[in-house]
């Protein structure tokens, strides 16, 4: 038995849900991803540098793969990089 089609609304639902998640994973792992960020690149940014830049402000944005055009995105898989472990 083949399962049926999708929503459009039910897609949606479940790529704001991965938003949600992604954004919640950030939030609460902020300070550890600094971190580790500071502890890589000795030559690179400080938490204030950070801060004070803004570069702390940024967009997430989700894109499910049956959503995109052929030719857009990295390819197949992109988004399977170990986001949350």
């Amino acid at each position: 038995m083949q399962d049926p089609e999708i929503t459009t609304e039910a897609g949606d639902a479940w790529r704001d849900h991965l938003l949600n998640e992604v954004v919640a994973f950030l939030d609460q792992n902020r300070d550890a991803i600094i971190e580790r960020f500071e502890a890589g690149h000795q030559k690179g940014l400080s938490r204030q540098q950070l801060e004070q830049q803004g570069l702390l402000d940024f967009d997430v944005a989700i894109t499910l793969h049956r959503d995109r055009g052929r030719d857009f995105g990295l390819g197949s898989g992109f988004f399977k990089a170990n986001l949350i472990r």
